[in-house]
């Protein structure tokens, strides 16, 4: 090929002076004037069709000769890796075992290695429900100051009692996630005088499982998961409720809550529960098994301590909360006088003397964002993007993982302002957008055909696809 193209014979007719690849076949450009003059097969032609690609007729033998020996080499390459897949097969067991030999060595490193990452320790190990937490912390919280607890010595059942945001759903969780992971054979970030039981089930009820596509309200999601529970919990079972008795109408509530306990109890559970109802902290001051206890809460911050204190009962510090939400102070001094008096202002309104005024409440500095703005989500850690801020709702939506989430702007906070992140003139609409997405914006304010297609395309799928689904 390159001695035709050296060829002072054939220098008029090549219109460039390269080999190139046809449908697998080595040919030269020839001027298409000349396409007759050259000895060989046309391949190919060019989209102007002022070239054509020949294979010359002196190596169309040497083609044909390398497409056969492609051809044998195809079949000595099956023959290797068919004699090598049988040698794998017949030691086929011993790999398997091998694997699970390597499984089990993964993870025993691994193990020790996240034990490195924590501060790890052993803890005492019993099967008698004796469980003794000494400095603990939950593995996910950075900074959490430690807890201690105890429970299946002096008593069965305890009944965490306290503010909102004080701190008690994390106890329930560090406190089922530590049993769980001492049964799996992990160390755990704890004192070496830990005491942890082992347990044949724990049981979990936390958290809002209202499910409007199975008509589930809040009450009857906890009631159809407490059911499952009560269903097959036993004399070895850790029971953890969260709220216990919530979600429906307090006396019926409390009662039920107690009721449950009671079962649970006599079943030879142990249990742990939060709660807001005095009926179910009277019941448990009263039990000579079951115990009291409050978490301490900082009530300047609004942060919770941690710090569990048995024997008391904590306030659920409602009206102090509200005032720290910013809910207007003339709502709040009409709720504490009806705390004491019990004489609610009946007084019908004229539609006349309706206040029309929002009582507005000022931003704190610190609680503003602009789009941009950099933040922490202080439950999981994660450092995302301020996509927008709702300030009559102190809600803010946060860009995440390539997610947006929805936050209470208090379970957040700044890291640094978008005015000292970007340029005055960036665009912060490109934090949100992948680089497909603004090259089809582009494209389509360009007028790009292809892309404009593509999208008739997609609505012809679409439609098809609805028709499809309506026969």
């Amino acid at each position: 090929m390159n001695k035709f193209l050296k060829s002072a014979a054939n220098r008029e007719m090549i219109q460039d002076g390269f080999v190139t690849k046809k449908q697998d076949r080595f040919t030269i450009p020839i001027k298409a004037s000349y396409k007759h003059k050259v000895a060989g097969t046309i391949v190919d032609t060019s989209n102007r069709g002022t070239t054509v690609f020949i294979e010359p007729e002196a190596i169309a033998r040497l083609n044909a000769e390398l497409v056969v020996k492609r051809t044998e080499e195809a079949v000595e390459v099956y023959q290797v890796l068919a004699t090598l897949t049988g040698a794998v097969t017949e030691v086929l067991p011993d790999i398997e075992s091998m694997l699970d030999v390597i499984a089990q060595y993964d993870m025993v490193f691994a193990k020790g290695k996240y034990s490195q990452s924590i501060d790890g320790v052993t803890p005492h190990v019993n099967a008698s429900g004796r469980i003794r937490l000494k400095q603990v912390r939950h593995p996910l919280l950075e900074s959490a100051v430690p807890l201690d607890f105890a429970i299946g010595t002096d008593y069965r059942g305890l009944i965490i009692t306290g503010p909102n945001a004080g701190g008690k759903t994390v106890v329930l969780k560090t406190i089922g996630l530590l049993s769980l992971m001492t049964m799996t054979g992990l160390h755990i970030p704890a004192h070496t005088d830990t005491i942890i039981s082992t347990f044949d089930e724990v049981f979990v009820d936390i958290g809002d499982n209202q499910d409007l596509e199975s008509a589930l309200s809040t009450f009857s999601a906890h009631m159809y998961n407490v059911s499952k529970i009560m269903q097959t919990a036993g004399k070895r079972s850790l029971l953890l409720f969260d709220e216990i008795g919530s979600g429906t109408e307090p006396n019926e509530g409390a009662a039920l809550a107690i009721a449950i306990l009671e079962a649970a109890y006599k079943r030879g559970s142990i249990v742990v529960a939060s709660t807001h109802y005095g009926e179910i902290k009277s019941y448990s001051e009263a039990h000579p098994d079951f115990m009291n206890a409050a978490m301490q809460f900082d009530p300047e911050t609004l942060e919770p301590q941690y710090r569990l204190l048995r024997g008391q009962s904590g306030d659920s510090n409602a009206l102090f909360i509200a005032r720290k939400m910013k809910l207007p102070e003339s709502i709040l001094k009409q709720a504490s006088r009806y705390m004491n008096e019990k004489t609610y202002d009946m007084t019908k309104v004229d539609d006349s003397k309706i206040t029309r005024e929002v009582e507005m409440v000022p931003l704190e500095e610190a609680e503003h964002f602009e789009t941009g703005d950099r933040v922490r989500l202080l439950e999981t850690n994660q450092v995302g993007l301020v996509y927008s801020f709702d300030a009559s709702r102190r809600h803010v939506r946060v860009f995440v993982d390539a997610e947006y989430v929805e936050l209470p702007s208090r379970r957040v906070r700044l890291e640094a302002r978008a005015t000292e992140l970007y340029p005055a003139d960036y665009d912060l609409d490109t934090l949100f957008t992948t680089y497909q997405e603004r090259k089809e914006a582009h494209d389509f304010a360009r007028g790009s055909k292809k892309a404009l297609r593509r999208v008739e395309k997609e609505i012809r799928e679409r439609k098809k696809q609805e028709q499809s689904n309506r026969k």
